[in-house]
């Protein structure tokens, strides 16, 4: 396959091979807690050394719009201590006078802590459904667009966010490129994503748990600083993205990893004691990334 990046078609050459037979329509199955979770084959570019899926020209952003994702919106009393621990970390580059997008803002969990600390805050969500629950739940200023449709106008913003969602875009050298334009002078984007250049994929190789047909494009700290730095941003700080999940949404990314021990995760799961304990998880291998809009000149 050729590198969706460079211009010159780069060759790329196979890193992590999958025998699984393609199926589409599992493929689109896009939601947060989905239950697809094969693994596809992973590519790697020689020149610019982006990691991305066989799938990468499989239009999927279209089906996050007619996402409804029940067993996410069980889990917002977790999720929400999760986003937490996220806004301790991005929240020395917020403030009252600032005005802030999140795309990919799904049921409104961060958008609502961030809220109440910054001077203007919209989120922009493809699912009608849960765009929808953050307005009626949050009281959220949601745009339910296309990124595309909304990046266009140009709206200027002090920090664009975007959680766990470079990974699934369609074509995010063009979405980098629309939000350098979107931010004013000196303005901070700040994004989360897996580094593939940790020691938890480089064990795990093929069998890394967040490879699956959701996720497009894989990076690296290297690759994004590159990446970036052709759109005229540069990555400031990187911190390690600790997550704080529920045992039960814990037992049941299990059952989807590991199904030979589904019967056990599955007798686990009816303890609902278990179900009310939080566990604070830290591979080192997610970062939140800090970048900064340049000066041109």
């Amino acid at each position: 396959m050729f590198c969706p990046f460079c211009p010159d078609k780069k060759e790329s050459y196979i890193l992590y091979h999958s025998s699984h037979k393609k199926d589409e329509k599992h493929i689109k199955d896009v939601k947060c807690m989905s239950e697809i979770h094969f693994k596809p084959t992973l590519y790697k570019c020689k020149k610019c050394n982006l990691i991305f899926s066989e799938y990468i020209n499989l239009k999927t952003e279209e089906s996050y719009t007619t996402v409804e994702d029940e067993r996410y919106i069980q889990q917002i009393p977790y999720k929400r201590k999760n986003f937490e621990l996220l806004y301790n970390k991005i929240s020395p580059y917020l403030n009252k006078n600032q005005e802030v997008l999140e795309i990919g803002s799904y049921y409104g969990i961060l958008g609502s802590i961030i809220k109440p600390n910054v001077k203007r805050y919209i989120g922009l969500e493809l699912s009608k459904h849960a765009a929808d629950y953050s307005k009626n739940n949050f009281d959220l200023n949601i745009a339910n667009e296309h990124l595309d449709e909304f990046l266009n106008k140009e709206n200027l913003f002090d920090v664009i966010i975007m959680c766990d969602v470079i990974e699934h875009l369609d074509n995010p050298f063009d979405i980098i490129k629309k939000i350098e334009k979107n931010l004013k002078k000196d303005g901070i984007f700040i994004f989360s994503t897996m580094n593939m250049d940790s020691l938890v994929p480089k064990v795990m190789r093929g069998k890394y748990f967040w490879i699956m047909p959701q996720h497009k494009f894989y990076f690296t700290n290297s690759s994004l600083r590159y990446f970036l730095g052709k759109n005229n941003m540069n990555i400031f700080n990187i911190k390690s993205d600790a997550r704080l999940v529920s045992v039960e949404y814990l037992l049941f990314k299990l059952c989807v990893f590991v199904p030979k021990l589904n019967f056990i995760f599955k007798f686990l799961l009816k303890f609902n004691f278990l179900k009310k304990i939080s566990i604070k998880i830290n591979l080192f291998d997610l970062n939140i990334y800090f970048s900064r809009k340049l000066e041109k000149f």
